[in-house]
């Protein structure tokens, strides 16, 4: 998520405090149930060694899945769980936050190709009485501008409110009905259309748009239309279900002293469109194949929507439900996809078509906020490019 606010120094006795309900346990080693053919790969050298570069300069643990003409390696460096001493794998199941706002674009567009909705149908139409009211921009904003980031809608989760009521209630879990109201009263941030700003906001009302349109929760839908049919096991949308006991701890440098601490149990709104997903990268690299790769998932002219993009910040721009990154390094040298950046994890999830080439890694250290590893972490995501597209 984007404008991590971190406010710690009032509740720092909080951080050494166990949650009642751990959403994620100690972790536990785990074996692949894929064949693994990654040495035979003629990079496998070179990822591997950016790997353990970045560990040795701080990142806890990583994995990294590359698929191009030579075939797919993945490969993996340091812990994924720092007290039990538990190595990360490509197994490993992380959270992958932002990315799910890619899974949930899919499944609105999805239903849009069977005539559910239209793109430019006001969300107004679908959203409860006292949001429209009390939400700046809810009551002009139309489903593609909450999937392309154009309703100027506040961002509820740049709220200071919102992060003391995580730090004070790490284990809770919330409902859009909740979260929603940390919007309320708020000023939008422009007009609606104006222009295009990235708001956590705009995915969880398209959640509980796509609810309505339904008649049932947006997380069935994601499993039915995505998961299921493309046999993605290794997913998880918490806090729709529980997480597997390989899932990874993630961490932060919470006082920017060089001292990690961990933070996985930090509930930053987990199930409500804009966040949530949990997965190993060889599953969310194989939603990123189907989608934009072998574009099994969407017909053509529904993808070309999805990838209609805003080109106002020349590092991120947003489409319905995807972004485009990396043009600043050169004009053949973008990708399709999405971040995901949290509290205490990070995950990019990518295809680079010029390249043929499908990247996804997960990192279980937050690199929204300030702090001593973001640029390690930037470094690393920067290699991992450099060598793709060199």
């Amino acid at each position: 998520m984007k404008y991590l606010l971190l406010y710690i120094c009032c509740i720092a006795a909080l951080l050494t405090s166990s949650c009642k309900d751990r959403a994620v346990p100690p972790t536990q080693t785990c074996e692949i149930d894929f064949v693994d053919s990654s040495q035979n790969h003629p990079k496998a050298a070179i990822y591997q060694n950016i790997l353990n570069t970045y560990v040795k300069k701080g990142l806890p643990g990583a994995v990294l899945y590359i698929r191009d003409d030579n075939g797919v390696w993945i490969g993996s460096a340091g812990k994924a769980d720092i007290d039990k001493n538990i190595n990360m794998a490509p197994c490993v199941v992380s959270k992958v936050a932002s990315v799910t706002k890619m899974f949930v674009g899919t499944v609105a567009h999805l239903m849009a190709e069977e005539g559910k909705f239209d793109y430019d149908d006001p969300a107004a139409a679908y959203l409860p009485a006292e949001v429209v009211e009390k939400v700046a921009n809810a009551n002009c904003a139309t489903i593609r501008q909450l999937m392309n980031h154009t309703s100027g809608i506040y961002d509820l989760t740049t709220n200071s409110k919102f992060y003391l009521e995580v730090l004070n209630n790490p284990d809770q879990t919330w409902d859009s009905d909740e979260l929603i109201e940390f919007a309320y009263g708020q000023d939008a941030n422009f007009a609606c259309g104006q222009r295009a700003d990235y708001s956590n906001t705009n995915t969880m009302l398209l959640g509980m748009v796509l609810s309505k349109i339904a008649g049932r929760p947006h997380h069935e839908l994601v499993k039915e239309k995505i998961l299921t049919p493309l046999n993605l096991q290794h997913v998880y949308y918490y806090s729709n279900v529980g997480l597997p006991a390989n899932t990874a701890q993630g961490y932060f440098d919470l006082y920017n002293n060089g001292t990690i601490v961990n933070v996985s149990n930090y509930n930053t709104g987990s199930g409500n469109g804009y966040g949530g997903m949990y997965a190993t990268v060889r599953d969310i690299a194989i939603f990123a194949d189907a989608l934009f790769r072998d574009k099994t998932l969407l017909k053509q002219a529904t993808l070309d929507e999805m990838l209609t993009f805003n080109e106002e910040d020349p590092y991120i721009f947003l489409g319905l439900g995807a972004m485009k990154r990396f043009s600043y390094k050169g004009d053949t040298k973008f990708a399709y996809g999405h971040t995901g950046r949290d509290l205490g994890y990070s995950a990019d999830c990518f295809y680079f078509p010029n390249q043929k080439t499908t990247m996804t890694f997960i990192v279980n250290y937050g690199t929204n906020a300030k702090s001593g590893l973001k640029q390690t972490f930037l470094d690393f995501e920067d290699a991992v490019i450099t060598e793709i597209t060199k």
